[in-house]
């Protein structure tokens, strides 16, 4: 099978991360593939993983320039399926490939914001797109909100390698680089600065925690629009010598075992595949419960879930977590067996029964 990927994300995030992991896979399995993506980790990463790249990005959604190079290129390659996988990838990849006559068009939804909600928006969702791959029940159900019907909807969670999860060296000491003691707990967070991550409950959970557990140390890997902000709030909040920002790790997984307990405050979240790192490193979660985030912990038994946007509550729930240690590690193991569904060959085999199912649909209608 041909199978082109097209991808818009400048930065290194979960989203490209699941691309990589796709492409690597799909090209194991003897798949031939394409990706086109700007230039930036996404494109260095797959061409040092010996995959065909063409540089390729867009300025918004509605990028003529950017769509007619996505429809020449997709012309040369001759894939058999186009697969999208990022908003301006969507806009500009389906019109693309329908008129480079791909057989079948695909479109990887990771995030569960509302859809169609004005007119460009619902000129998008109108295009020819075969399957909408779903990460999570939550965005399907956001989808089928937003009016997309039931048999253009996948569900193809999300994976990660298991292979070198837990077991993996640490690149750095994680307490000597927030400057904490030896034994002291860490509460731990991987996520991008971005508004719907929510950094800014932690940090008002992080001072009812701190008020309790002075030994506490909290520290967050991933940059972002947001880190100024978050930084005059912590300020403010008198928690400089608990709460750091590392920014961006490229050893953030390998850091990962090293937290007491990993904290997720999001209001939005497609799935959350640090959430599966961290429970693959055995590694204690407590976590906001919406988008896909049900379908990783179930409450009390392999973590914890808190409402959205109630810092008391996250507050609550990290100080429980850290009270009882041996109730902790049994909830991590029972959600380290369950990450095993999640794995990323169960993503790229998910995915290719897909592309098959709509290749055999659009074989039929021809």
């Amino acid at each position: 099978m041909r199978i082109a990927h097209l991808d818009t994300g400048r930065e290194w995030r979960g989203g490209q991360a699941q691309v990589l992991l796709l492409a690597r896979g799909l090209a194991a399995r003897g798949h031939a593939t394409l990706l086109l993506a700007p230039p930036g980790p996404l494109l260095e990463r797959a061409r040092a993983a010996g995959l065909e790249v063409q540089p390729w990005g867009a300025r918004g959604e509605w990028d003529l320039g950017a769509l007619l190079a996505a429809r020449a290129a997709l012309a040369r390659f001759a894939p058999q399926v186009a697969h999208a996988h990022s908003a301006h990838a969507h806009a500009l990849g389906v019109p693309a490939a329908r008129l480079a006559r791909v057989p079948a068009v695909v479109v990887s939804r990771r995030v569960d914001f509302a859809v169609a909600r004005h007119p460009l928006s619902r000129l998008k969702y109108a295009w020819a797109v075969d399957r909408y791959l779903c990460i999570s029940r939550g965005v399907r159900e956001v989808l089928r909100a937003g009016g997309i019907a039931e048999r253009r909807l996948a569900l193809v969670p999300s994976g990660v390698e298991l292979a070198n999860g837990a077991t993996a060296a640490p690149a750095a000491d994680l307490r000597a680089l927030i400057g904490a003691a030896p034994a002291a707990p860490v509460v731990g967070t991987i996520a991008a600065l971005a508004p719907h991550k929510n950094h800014a409950d932690l940090l008002r959970a992080a001072r009812r925690v701190v008020d309790a557990r002075p030994d506490v140390h909290f520290a967050w890997l991933g940059e972002g629009g947001c880190r100024g902000a978050l930084e005059r709030q912590r300020s403010g909040l008198g928690l400089e010598r608990h709460v750091h920002l590392l920014g961006f790790r490229p050893d953030a997984r390998a850091l990962l075992p090293q937290f007491t307990v990993f904290a997720l405050a999001s209001w939005l979240e497609g799935l959350c595949t640090s959430l599966l790192d961290a429970q693959w490193a055995g590694v204690p979660v407590v976590a906001t419960a919406v988008g896909g985030v049900p379908d990783l912990i179930a409450e009390g038994v392999s973590g914890r879930l808190v409402p959205p946007r109630d810092p008391e509550a996250l507050a609550r729930a990290l100080l429980e977590t850290l009270a009882d240690p041996g109730a902790a590690r049994a909830r991590a193991a029972r959600a380290r067996e369950s990450v095993r569904a999640f794995s990323a060959d169960a993503m790229v085999e998910g995915t290719l029964a897909v592309y098959r199912e709509v290749l055999a649909e659009s074989g039929a209608a021809r």
